[in-house]
């Protein structure tokens, strides 16, 4: 039986690791828990089991237990989806359910929760919906969601926790408006937490593909062509999971959280970047924004390197961004790695060996 917990301060951390504060009050009755059709989660009849837990400040937390599993009977490739051809990150495609319908889904190791819907995939596909005691600012709402099924080719999830996001009107947090998420409406959110069951995942970003194994160890034919970085995932009380790689950056080791739902690259403190600038060539950054979804744009300094030793490689036209320290996007890390810094080579998250393999040698034999 999984056993999830949602707390007063998980709900934003999926969209930017960072812990900032969320406005709450009392869910009202003209969301779309007030449509026609929609249908709304007994719980104590299904299988699972949610408990609402009053807190003296007047909010409560959600305990939510369910049996989930993945069920894959041979290791799998999926080609990416033509939204990660737009964005960089890492998308291929889904069905819910037993529908015909496709969807985009980005398997994201920067969301700490499981899996996250939309309203349009509740309506679309019938799905059950628990509405939380619990807002974003004045309309942005969240709430549990039963997903029976999520398909992506031979890989099933079957009753895994969910979530569904409801965009109630065009609103603000923190002074920022909330624009469209960058990955378009009808994208779910696989979240480390699902992908974290798996052996291992490859992000094979020279032939555009993924590849998943539930059961089988990642065992490459030349070892000898790929580098080793060793992964850790850290929870918070709250349940929420982050993915943290330990690399040398211009010959410094450094521990970035992994954000394979972020086609940029380096997303760094400061502090961080006062202590490599004089390990890298000169760099002219200006002053910019860089946008996250479900919070807006935040301010940073910007930049392009030409050529920045990243582990035994070379990156070519490093993206960069720098943000204050107190930004909420590095509060409580050093900076976030995205896709970028694979796009011409094939990375893969050992879950069971706790490493990230990079493949170092020439395209033209990037076979395992």
């Amino acid at each position: 039986m999984r056993r999830v917990i949602l707390g007063c301060l998980w709900i934003l951390v999926w969209c930017f690791q960072a812990g900032c504060s969320v406005h709450h009050t009392t869910a009202d009755t003209t969301g779309l828990e007030s449509k026609a059709g929609i249908h709304l989660i007994d719980p104590n009849d299904g299988p699972y089991s949610i408990e609402v837990i009053p807190r003296k400040d007047g909010r409560h937390d959600y305990l939510w237990e369910i049996d989930s599993k993945i069920v894959q009977n041979h290791t799998c490739r999926i080609k990416y989806h033509k939204l990660y051809f737009t964005n960089r990150f890492i998308v291929v495609e889904g069905r819910v359910g037993n529908g015909s319908k496709t969807y985009p889904v980005v398997l994201d190791t920067g969301a700490s929760q499981p899996v996250f819907v939309k309203e349009n995939h509740v309506i679309d596909n019938n799905l059950a919906i628990f509405p939380m005691q619990t807002k974003i600012s004045n309309d942005y709402k969240f709430g549990l969601c039963h997903l029976p099924k999520l398909q992506l080719a031979t890989v099933t999830f079957i009753d895994w926790p969910c979530l569904y996001l409801e965009r109630r009107s065009k609103s603000e947090l923190f002074g920022l408006s909330i624009a469209k998420d960058h990955a378009g409406d009808d994208s779910i959110i696989l979240g480390l937490p699902a992908l974290r069951e798996f052996k291992y995942i490859v992000f094979d970003n020279v032939r555009k593909e993924v590849e998943f194994s539930h059961n089988e160890l990642f065992k490459p034919e030349q070892p000898q062509l790929w580098e080793q970085y060793p992964l850790s995932i850290e929870e918070d009380f709250h349940g929420n999971a982050f993915l943290f790689v330990t690399i040398p950056i211009a010959g410094e080791e450094i521990e970035l959280q992994l954000d394979t739902g972020s086609g940029r690259g380096l997303a760094i403190s400061l502090e961080l970047w006062e202590g490599l600038r004089e390990k890298i060539n000169k760099v002219n950054l200006t002053k910019g924004r860089d946008f996250y979804p479900y919070i807006g744009w935040l301010a940073c300094r910007r930049g392009v390197i030409p050529k920045l030793e990243f582990g035994n490689r070379t990156v070519i036209n490093a993206e960069l961004s720098v943000f204050p320290s107190d930004s909420p996007i590095v509060e409580d890390c050093e900076g976030l790695l995205g896709i970028q810094f694979f796009q011409d080579t094939i990375m893969v998250l050992d879950f069971e060996n706790e490493l990230m393999w990079i493949k170092v040698r020439s395209l033209d034999n990037f076979g395992q």
